[in-house]
């Protein structure tokens, strides 16, 4: 029970100190998550309410995963917390920007403007899309049509999702020579200083 509970401490305060560590974690836990959610998402395929209901998941979810990331780094009101604001807390939010719209089928859903129902494309990859019904008021595009629109919002949600991922793979490799530079600049001041003191308590010997 206590190497339980020392484990569990040590996790919290890995979680709590180190922003890598929390956002992997994160990262763990956005891709179950969505897998999940991807399996019951079902779109209304209806005009007036495909954007509302889409923007839900792609809001929701990324407003928890940025609040508690707020939490467990126990942020206050500070210039520390500025600096997490900015950089470690919001990318659990982008990583879930990032998973829909490599999905595909939730920026889809968003931007269809006709009516139809949820279905799985035959003679393709397991691609959902709105399959026209009758009366769609769109007599003059057939249904092929429209699965060739569809499929071309999959691809541009897919190219959103690879930019975003392009985004924070820079942020990252910027981050990371930020911080090794810094490092380097404060080791190489910590010897100056003491370099110096050496200097000062030679002459007073």
């Amino acid at each position: 029970m206590g190497s339980r509970q020392q484990w569990l401490t040590r996790l919290k305060n890995e979680l709590s100190n180190s922003p890598l560590v929390s956002n992997v974690a994160f990262g763990f836990i956005l891709m179950g998550l969505e897998k999940l959610v991807e399996l019951e998402f079902q779109c209304p395929c209806d005009p007036q309410w495909n954007g509302l209901f889409s923007s839900a998941f792609f809001v929701i979810p990324a407003v928890m995963a940025f609040t508690l990331m707020l939490i467990i780094q126990g942020c206050r009101c500070d210039t520390w917390c500025k600096k997490t604001i900015s950089l470690s807390s919001i990318v659990p939010a982008i990583v879930w920007l990032i998973l829909l719209f490599l999905d595909g089928q939730y920026f889809a859903c968003a931007m269809t403007d006709w009516k139809g129902r949820f279905v799985i494309v035959d003679k393709a990859a397991p691609q959902k899309w709105c399959e026209p019904t009758n009366g769609n008021g769109e007599e003059d595009v057939t249904a092929q049509d429209l699965m060739l629109r569809s499929q071309q919002l999959f691809v541009a949600s897919q190219v959103i999702g690879i930019a975003l991922l392009i985004f924070i793979c820079v942020g990252l490799v910027v981050y990371v020579i930020r911080e090794s530079c810094q490092q380097e600049m404060d080791s190489q001041d910590t010897g100056v200083a003491e370099m110096t003191m050496c200097s000062l308590r030679t002459r007073t010997s």
